[in-house]
């Protein structure tokens, strides 16, 4: 809600305006309220008096007017959906993905044969250089292209 002097109230503001002894029954209750309310301010500024009952009486009068919050969203218009067909025609036909199959490589302690549970490496697949740790069963999880590519893997702080 939110108060408007007659004078600048627009055609589209008037037809959302509250009726008279409504809107001043629905600011004499936001006042008591203490709810804010847009326009009050300059609603009071213009006033020789401040006090609520001098605002309730430019209501009552019709030199101000309270709006409805429908005033200022209900004549948005939605945008017309648009489609680019080079987008349209991807998403009919996506290009072929690489795959990637996940291999698995259980790290063990040459000396006891226990697996090294989460201990940091630092592995090279596909090129890509990357430090990465064993999970608590000393599995080392890597992910690698369809082609055969040489996987090195180097166990730090053994």
């Amino acid at each position: 809600m939110r108060l408007v002097n007659d004078i600048h109230l627009s055609e589209w503001e008037h037809q959302h305006a509250w009726p008279t002894e409504k809107a001043r029954e629905l600011v004499h209750q936001a006042l008591l309220d203490r709810q804010p309310i847009d326009g009050l301010d300059q609603l009071r500024a213009g006033l020789s008096i401040d006090l609520d009952t001098e605002v309730l009486d430019q209501i009552e009068r019709g030199e101000w007017r309270l709006v409805r919050p429908e005033a200022d969203y209900a004549d948005w218009k939605m945008p017309d959906r648009t489609f680019d067909p080079a987008i349209m025609e991807l998403m009919q036909n996506p290009p072929a993905q690489a795959t990637r199959s996940p291999r698995l490589f259980r790290l063990l302690d040459s000396v006891t044969g226990e697996p090294l549970a989460q201990r940091h490496y630092i592995a090279t697949v596909d090129g890509d250089t990357a430090p990465r740790r064993t999970d608590g069963k000393g599995i080392a999880h890597l992910f690698l292209s369809a082609e055969v590519q040489p996987i090195s893997m180097k166990v730090t702080g053994v």
